[in-house]
Order: C-alpha cells, then structure tokens, then sequence
C-alpha cells in the first residue's frame, strides 16, 4: 500500500496524468469540438465561426502532414521489417492513433547532445583501446572461434577484451550483497552506482548508510538511476536527498509532460565500479526480492560478476556515460584510464561492454552477442532468460543451433511477475521445440537471470533479456566469457537449475482463448 501510494503522487505518475489530458485534449479537439457546439445549441457570428473553422481545419491539416512524415519515415527508415512492419500497419488502420504512440514510443534514438556526449566517451577511451589492439594478433590466436565474437563487440562498442583479469561469479543475491557491501567499505577514492531499480527496504538501507559514509570521508559517490523503474519505489526527491550529504544522483530520461521518445529508452544497465578494485555487473538490481528478503514470485533467481583487473575500464566508460547523458555534461573519463591494473593468473578473456537504442550505436549489439554464442557452439548451449520473446533473428539461430545437433536449453521462469507477457512467451515454445530446442520451467520461482554459456567454454552474464525491450529499446550491459576459471560455476549453477526444473513436453499446447490473445498481442511486441 506504502508503494502505490508513493507511486499515485509520484512525479512521475502526474507526468503520465498531464500526458494523457493532453492526448485527450488533442482527440477532443480533432473529432468532437464541432459537434459538441452543435449539440449545445450555441451559435457563433460569421466572423467567429470562419476563425473556428480555420482554426481547427488548420490543425487537421497538420495532423494528416505529420502522419504522412511519419509513415515515410518508418518506410524508409533502415531497421529490420519485423519492427517496421506493425507500425506500418498501425498507420494505415489508425493514422492519428498511431502517429501519436509513435511520437511517444518510437526508438528515435539519442538526441545531438547526446550523442555528442557518447562520441566524447569514445574519444577518450581510444588511446587505451590501441594499446590493447597491439596485441590483437596473439589474441587471435588465443581466442579461436570465440575471436569473431569479442571482435565484434570490440567493433561496434569501440570498447577492449582484457586478459588476466579475475571473474568472481555470483549465483544469487544472497551471496552478492553481502560481497557487495564489504567491498564498499573499502573504497576510498570513488564508487559509481547505476541499477535500474533502487527500491526501499533493506538492502538500500546499508548500501546507503555505507555511501553516506563514505561521501563524508572524501569519497566521489555518483549514481545514477532510471525514473520509469524506480518510479513508485523510492522518493522523487532521492537525488536533492542524497545531495545534502554530497552524493552525485542523477535520474536517467525523467518523465516529462511532453510527447518524447525517450520514455522508451530506459536505463536498464546494472553497474557498481568501487575505485579500480572491484566492478560488478549482472542482473540484479537494488531491492529486497533479488537477495529473496522480500518474496515475491517465489525464489527470485539472478547472478552477477566481480571483475577485478584492467576490464574495469570498460565499465567506468560504459557507467560514465550513461551519467554523462542523465546530467547532461561530459564527465572527465580519461583520468580513471591510467590506472595500473594488478595482472591476475586467469588466462581467460573478460569484456564487459554497453548496449543502447538506435544512434548510440546503430547496431542490436545484445541481440548479436546471444546470435554469436549460438553460433560458436558444437556441442551444447544453456540460456537463462525471464522473458522470451525474441527477434526473428534469435529466434533463428536458437532453432537452427539445435538442427545442426547443438544441446540448446532455455530456461524460463515456473512463476512469472508478468502474466500476459508469460503467455506471449509460451506462443513461442512449439516453434522452438519442434526444431530440437529443449525449453525448462524453473520450478522454484521466478528466473531473472539473464545468462548463457556454450560448450562450457564461452560464457554471457548481463542484462540482456529476450524480447524487444531490451534487445531494441534499453540501455543494457553485460560481459562476455572466454574460458575463464569461473565458467565452471556458470555451468554448475545452470546444472543445479536444470535440476530443479520441469521440461516443457512436446504435445505443449495453449487454450484457443491465449493463442487468441497472443496473436493479437504479437503485432505490438516489436513496438514497445
């Protein structure tokens, strides 16, 4: 009750209020005025009713030539039909419907500030990043088959593959924030934070102590937060709060009272870089439910990473950009890049690296990394995603990796947090099964974990979900694996989750009532 009443006078919540008055006010005006004055009886002089009419035919006429600019865009817009299909089909059925969730929704991506901002980062991580490609031909060598996949994250992310760096591996929230909040204490130089949900309860509680701490004693605190996930779960007002004690909070794309498309583009990423000891990544937000203090949906299942060693870079980059574009300047990156980085004895290959919506970097990088890792494997693939909705394309290379003879197995979660979005997901499991992919339900509760591994030797943990949201639409992170030490852990952990799972049978079927929701349902997916 606590929640939603901090979600109903929330800023947020009063943004969404204005935005649909203004909506309303905009249907009102386009189809009803006319006839309402009718209807009223009232009467207007001549010169009144030709300004009215003028007036109101202008606006229709502006109406139809924005609708028209927005369905050539779409047309002409370089991105895969599967995304230009719906809406191409929206502005046919419903032009004026449509052309307004476009203005909103669209993936219109970044705007010249912001995208100045990120060429920034890009900038300053380039030096860096040619010393490690003076080593690229022994990694050639050293990486194998798994050389494509990190050259390709190198290329589009503009971001390095580290060796010698240590993976801690997490497998639930139990055992990560007790890690987490030991290693805070020991920070004295700077801590940067960024999750996608913060909400109040225990675990924000130390954290927050800690920081408050630590900010007292000299230590730079920056955090950044996105205002759609935490909306309703901490106060509006945290970052003027956390301010008072010299915390940096920023929220990421505020909710405003205008039509922009940046409320799609939400900042997914979950990221903490505690001076150049420690960085984590991984799918767990801060909030009770992920170290299971609060149950909701059962055993809520995620994991995380602690890297330790010259990788850390690529996560200061990734963190301080995202704060850059929340507070609007250019943070000075290349000072946290001269660090000397202890050199651990793992002779794995470790590169956490950043995704983003269209013009951070014009490629579906997350969506490419899980086609990568499919592609590398011959013998088996483990994936752990809470949401399955995928591309066409991954839905491709998940079937066309089990054709060739690859183990392929997914597993979803046994009690979902969202059940409409559940039943969309199990419209896909006969299409996928039939091709040979193995689907298992997490019998225990809800698997948030966002992780895969390829014939034990090629590994992903992140933030990357399987469905439009973050594949196209979010801010995401992750980092990919290459015969590191923990990706025995990794294997084991997804073992032990096999274990406690059920396997979808083959005669699967939906009632004709979801199959009829869902076929409705599919042809928004992609636009949201």
């Amino acid at each position: 009750m606590k929640k939603f009443f901090r979600l109903i006078f929330s800023g947020m919540f009063l943004v969404f209020f204005a935005l649909i008055i203004e909506l309303i006010a905009f249907v009102f005006v386009q189809f009803f005025l006319d006839d309402v004055l009718v209807a009223a009886g009232m009467s207007m002089d001549d010169v009144g009713r030709f300004w009215y009419y003028f007036v109101v035919y202008v606006l229709r006429f502006f109406i139809t030539i924005v609708a028209f600019i927005i369905f050539f865009r779409i047309v002409n817009k370089s991105e895969d039909p599967e995304f230009k299909i719906p809406w191409i089909v929206g502005m046919l059925l419903l032009p004026f419907f449509t052309s307004i969730m476009y203005l909103i929704f669209g993936n219109h991506g970044l705007s010249k500030r912001d995208r100045r901002i990120v060429h920034e980062s890009h900038k300053a991580y380039a030096p860096y990043l040619e010393k490690l490609e003076d080593k690229e031909e022994q990694a050639a060598e050293e990486l194998g088959d798994a050389f494509g996949a990190f050259s390709y994250l190198k290329n589009t992310t503009h971001l390095g593959y580290h060796k010698n760096c240590k993976v801690t591996y997490f497998k639930n929230g139990e055992v990560f924030f007790p890690d987490f909040i030991r290693r805070l204490r020991e920070a004295e130089e700077f801590i940067f934070i960024e999750f996608f949900i913060i909400s109040d309860g225990q675990m924000r509680k130390e954290v927050q102590e800690v920081l408050i701490e630590k900010a007292k004693a000299g230590v730079d605190v920056k955090i950044v937060y996105d205002d759609m996930g935490c909306g309703g779960t901490i106060s509006y007002s945290t970052p003027q709060i956390l301010g008072r004690y010299g915390i940096k909070c920023v929220k990421f794309h505020p909710f405003r009272p205008i039509m922009s498309g940046v409320f799609n583009n939400r900042d997914h990423r979950k990221i903490v870089v505690i001076d150049h000891k420690y960085a984590y990544t991984g799918g767990i937000n801060l909030s009770d439910e992920y170290a299971n203090i609060h149950k909701r949906f059962g055993y809520w299942k995620d994991t995380m990473v602690r890297i330790e060693g010259s990788a850390i870079n690529n996560l200061i980059v990734t963190f301080l950009q995202n704060y850059n574009l929340a507070a609007r300047n250019v943070e000075d990156i290349q000072k946290y890049l001269s660090h000397e980085y202890e050199k651990y004895d793992d002779s794995g290959c470790v590169m956490p690296f950043g995704d983003g919506p269209g013009s951070y970097d014009d490629y579906l990088i997350g969506e490419q990394n899980y086609i990568n890792i499919l592609n590398y494997a011959k013998k088996s693939v483990f994936i752990s995603t809470p949401y399955l909705i995928p591309t066409y394309s991954l839905t491709d290379a998940l079937r066309n990796a089990a054709l060739r003879g690859v183990d392929v197995n997914l597993i979803v979660p046994g009690i979902p947090d969202k059940k409409l979005v559940y039943k969309i997901a199990q419209s896909n499991f006969k299409f996928l099964m039939e091709a040979g992919v193995k689907i298992w339900i997490y019998s225990p509760g809800f698997n948030h974990m966002k992780s895969a591994i390829a014939d034990d030797e090629l590994a992903f943990v992140g933030t990357i979900n399987f469905d439009f949201r973050s594949l196209v639409h979010h801010f995401e992170c992750g980092t990919l694996l290459y015969k590191n030490e923990c990706l025995k852990e990794v294997r084991a952990d997804f073992d032990e989750m096999i274990e406690q799972s059920k396997r979808v049978p083959d005669d699967f079927k939906q009632t004709r009532r979801a199959r009829f929701v869902c076929v409705l349902m599919k042809l928004f997916t992609p636009l949201f």
